[in-house]
């Protein structure tokens, strides 16, 4: 890293220079040719001037680069001691949540289908209810006809115990007039 803020010190490092850690970098300087704006005033005798700070180039990259080098044993413990952290737990405990996801995936298609299954027998469930509603009208219908022929037979019946009611008394008193008509003849002839 060090080496790379000195070739930016000492002049513009190409992009192959810099390789891919560039692009890990802070961007000290914007891309491409600075406008006459960020310069400041337009004028090649004038140092170039950081826009962000308002500092001279030339003064502020060996600045940082010295910083950078006196904090690098302290980045380089900073790095060690992540490096140094157990991983293993961690990637235990990812693997235990993708199983564990897993798992709950398969609950929940077996969920799932035995709710589709549910629903499927609910439905023949309700089937077989309006079906059995039908039968159960049907019922009735036979009951209240079967219970119209009933009222009609009860009447039928009551009317003929009136009959037969009138038929005994009507017989009661035909006897009545016959056994005194029997008893009449004979006293006529003299019949003890």
């Amino acid at each position: 890293m060090f080496v790379q803020l000195h070739q930016i010190q000492e002049g513009n490092p190409s992009k192959r220079e810099l390789g891919e850690s560039s692009a890990s970098l802070p961007k000290i300087l914007p891309e491409g040719n600075p406008s006459k704006r960020e310069l400041g005033e337009s004028s090649a005798s004038l140092p170039k001037i950081l826009p962000v700070t308002g500092e001279p180039i030339h003064h502020t990259i060996p600045l940082l680069a010295t910083r950078i080098a006196r904090h690098e044993d302290r980045l380089n413990d900073i790095v060690n001691v992540i490096n140094d952290l157990p991983c293993g737990h961690i990637t235990e405990d990812v693997n235990n949540l993708i199983i564990g996801q897993t798992v709950v995936e398969s609950k929940v298609e077996q969920m799932k289908t035995e709710f589709s299954e549910s629903m499927e027998f609910i439905a023949a469930l309700c089937s077989a209810s309006v079906a059995m509603g039908d039968v159960l009208t049907s019922f009735d219908h036979e009951l209240e006809q079967i219970s119209a022929q009933n009222f009609s037979l009860k009447r039928a019946i009551q009317e003929s115990y009136a009959r037969e009611r009138t038929r005994d008394r009507t017989i009661e008193t035909l006897t009545t007039k016959i056994t005194e008509l029997q008893r009449s003849m004979d006293e006529v002839s003299g019949k003890p």
